[in-house]
């Protein structure tokens, strides 16, 4: 039996609004869609790699006449399920962007933290790996054969829809990602997050 709070409710309001209900559960996520004779969608949890989610302009000809929220998920297989959420002017606005965040924060909770672990580790004992773009070596990242920024000179700075990441000492240094682009851009803003973190609690004669 699925528990109540795994389960967001997509209000009919705009009736063209292509989802009624996105399910958590430990096994998967399942996306049931409207006005497609009950068809759903289910995700298995251990399939999901990436996501990437942003808010982009409805526009008619010239004008913009709303908004969509959007999540993209994409599963082992380079297969892309899309939810999104259409709001024309101002109307519902607010309550689409809220049920937009829940979406975000409870796939991030059921599926995606312990992504963020897997690479945590793989960061602790200085394995190389690539994430959202930037390539972790042992002793610090670069990105499209950028200079090597140490550990202890990484700095973040995080907006709405993008973060920057560039070396502390040189700025001019620095990789834009942005949610909306970069696969589990959001994951490596958390883990270049902790890692400064960790590094700031360091003595600087053991960096």
């Amino acid at each position: 039996m699925t528990d109540p709070q795994n389960i967001i409710t997509i209000p009919g309001a705009i009736r063209n609004a292509i989802i009624d209900k996105v399910i958590f559960s430990p096994e998967g996520l399942t996306i049931r869609r409207s006005f497609s004779f009950g068809r759903k969608t289910f995700i298995p949890g251990n399939s999901i790699a990436a996501f990437r989610f942003g808010l982009v302009p409805l526009k008619f000809s010239r004008f913009t006449i709303g908004n969509q929220y959007f999540i993209e998920i994409r599963d082992f297989n380079c297969e892309i399920f899309r939810i999104t959420l259409n709001t024309y002017n101002s109307t519902h606005r607010r309550q689409y962007y809220g049920i937009w965040a829940g979406l975000l924060q409870s796939l991030w909770d059921h599926y995606l933290s312990n992504q963020l672990s897997y690479y945590t580790e793989l960061y602790n004992i200085r394995q190389f790996f690539e994430l959202a773009g930037v390539t972790f070596h042992s002793d610090g990242i670069t990105w499209d054969n950028s200079q090597s920024i140490p550990w202890n000179k990484i700095t973040v700075k995080s907006y709405q829809n993008y973060f920057i990441v560039y070396h502390t000492d040189h700025p001019e240094l620095c990789k834009y990602c942005l949610f909306s682009l970069q696969w589990n851009a959001v994951i490596l803003q958390s883990l270049l997050k902790d890692i400064i973190e960790v590094n700031k609690r360091v003595p600087k004669s053991s960096v």
